[in-house]
């Protein structure tokens, strides 16, 4: 996050910040900061925030592009539905496994074993099965899911739909159904779902779809592309590898992470 504040810095008094995003998502917790970070160093009548996705926004950088006034996406371009994937594991190995999975889980055992008792049914393997479940944990995935519809619902009605929708319960009567939708199992079974622009476009969200050939997204996927190669080249030290671009007109800074 200083990495960002500082290069934020050197373009303050913008009118417009253009920030390019390429991420498989992440900890959504830190979205509502990055867009309260840009915006503050807008200024002027006609501020505006605008998020470029060249390839990827998905997960937690999907509700972080929900804060920006206008997501600019191409023919390759896509974000991904919102809900929490979070690290299990499972025979030593750590895997991602969806919060949805794990309290439907439990929703559906609790509804079993209701009827089994109204049936005068034996209860006991559902009972064993529900045993094996951590209640906490599942109940925090309750509370994670929670959140992410939280702050979609808020990034949208306080940003994204402002100039749309100006009437309050309307921006935010829209704001909630989009953020249903982005967890809708029903229209995205599984969290690697492909959202490209024009389905954005269609769940209600601002995106601007450039073609390929426009000069302007030519411009973006060439500096992707290189961006892209020089954060895939192993760094000097033995382990490491360059992880986060940060660029300005001015400067460039690149965090190093370990694989």
């Amino acid at each position: 996050m200083p990495s960002l504040d500082s290069i934020l810095s050197s373009v303050a008094g913008a009118s417009q910040i253009n920030l390019l995003i390429h991420s498989p998502g992440g900890d959504g917790t830190i979205a509502e900061k990055i867009i309260d970070m840009c915006r503050s160093y807008l200024a002027g009548d006609n501020r505006k925030l605008r998020v470029i996705v060249p390839n990827l926004a998905k997960s937690a950088a999907t509700i972080l592009a929900l804060g920006a006034d206008e997501i600019l996406m191409g023919h390759v371009s896509e974000l991904g539905p919102i809900d929490p994937q979070i690290p299990i594991i499972v025979s030593g190995a750590t895997t991602l496994v969806s919060a949805f999975a794990l309290v439907e889980a439990r929703d559906k055992l609790m509804k079993e074993i209701s009827k089994a008792v109204l049936r005068n049914q034996p209860t006991i393997g559902l009972l064993q099965q529900l045993a094996s479940l951590n209640i906490p944990f599942t109940d925090e995935m309750e509370n994670q899911i929670g959140f992410a519809k939280k702050t979609a619902i808020t990034l949208l009605d306080k940003f994204m739909l402002q100039k749309r929708f100006p009437q309050t319960k309307v921006r935010s009567k829209k704001a909630a159904e989009i953020a249903e939708k982005l967890l809708s199992k029903q229209l995205f079974p599984v969290h690697g779902h492909y959202i490209s622009g024009p389905t954005a476009k269609n769940l209600g969200l601002e995106v601007e779809v450039i073609d390929k050939d426009d000069e302007l997204w030519q411009k973006i996927w060439e500096y992707y592309i290189r961006a892209e190669v020089q954060m895939n080249f192993p760094a000097t030290v033995p382990g490491t590898i360059k992880a986060k671009l940060f660029e300005s007109a001015t400067g460039s800074l690149i965090n190093q992470d370990a694989p």
